[in-house]
């Protein structure tokens, strides 16, 4: 007759682990919008810091005509910049009662799980844009020329999206595969965008049906090289009046270092499991998560931020 011994629960336990790991990792992903434009990194074990180098690009008067046949030009020197990112750590933690557990483990568990990965992916995206909206390459709607200057009725508007893909272009920012930056704003300011003048189907749909395998997470369509997403979860800016960032992202424009393999670890203890010296009975479980998370902006001239207003609907 077989029995089941410790060495049994741990293998056990081992799998219960990559099942739920695997179901917050699933809930992440619809929610992650400003990490699928960043370069990301996992930081091998042993590492507390993430260094990444920025090349400044060399200027075509550095290139030298060879007028002297045997003869080179003269050297010059790279400019290289170091950034390093170091890891802050975020958690959540969901305590049940053993009796929840009894009557709706598995419901509970699940729903728990999902609900925990959506609010990680909000928090992963909150820090992200912390940092990438932090820069001073700014476009404030109506021709204002600073945030509190901006009032109620200084929307977005479609030259605001052209000033700001100009002005990457004139930095010669790279596009994304597919071509275009992304533009990431909230659904408030993606509004009055879409009814404002001079904004019609064939901007908005264009990308969007030329090339479906490419679009982003959230993407809604494209205007003038700028490839919009929607994000409900777009932090806003305390000012005279609430302030909505509109983010214009180049390709490699920031970094995203995680200092986990799964860049979220899930921690799962039935209450059964998780008898101590102070759940004695094994009266409480907990279900929660974490992540070690560093972000830095690496190419200044390749992020451009529209600030704007936006209807109160």
């Amino acid at each position: 007759m077989a029995t089941t011994t410790t060495s049994n629960l741990s293998a056990n336990q081992k799998a219960l682990g990559i099942y739920f790991d695997t179901r917050v990792i699933e809930s992440l992903q619809p929610h992650l919008y400003f990490e699928q434009f960043g370069t990301v990194e996992t930081v091998p074990e042993g590492n507390y810091t993430s260094r990444f180098f920025a090349f400044n690009r060399i200027a075509t008067s550095d290139v030298s005509q060879l007028s002297t046949e045997g003869t080179g030009p003269t050297a010059i020197a790279v400019s290289v910049s170091a950034v390093d990112i170091t890891p802050t750590q975020y958690g959540v933690s969901v305590e049940m009662t053993d009796l929840v557990a009894l009557t709706a483990v598995f419901q509970l568990v699940n729903t728990t799980l999902t609900e925990v990965g959506k609010a990680m992916a909000r928090k992963i995206d909150e820090v992200i844009q912390t940092v990438v909206n932090a820069g001073n390459n700014v476009i404030y709607s109506g021709n204002k020329t600073s945030r509190s200057d901006l009032t109620s009725s200084d929307l977005i508007a479609v030259t605001d999206i052209f000033k700001a893909v100009q002005r990457l272009r004139r930095n010669a920012a790279p596009e994304y595969p597919g071509g275009g930056y992304a533009c990431v704003m909230h659904p408030a300011v993606a509004y009055d965008l879409m009814v404002s003048a001079g904004t019609g189907a064939s901007y908005w749909e264009m990308h969007k049906y030329a090339q479906p395998e490419n679009l982003f997470r959230g993407e809604i369509g494209s205007i003038a090289g700028a490839r919009i997403v929607q994000s409900p979860n777009v932090q806003t800016f305390a000012s005279t009046v609430t302030v909505y960032p509109t983010t214009l992202i180049a390709a490699d424009a920031y970094r995203i270092s995680y200092w986990l393999a799964r860049k979220v670890n899930t921690y799962v203890y039935p209450p059964e499991n998780a008898v101590s010296v102070n759940n004695q009975l094994g009266q409480k479980g907990w279900v929660g998560a974490k992540t070690n998370i560093g972000v830095a902006r690496t190419q200044e001239e390749r992020l451009m931020r529209i600030e704007s207003a936006a209807t109160a609907l």
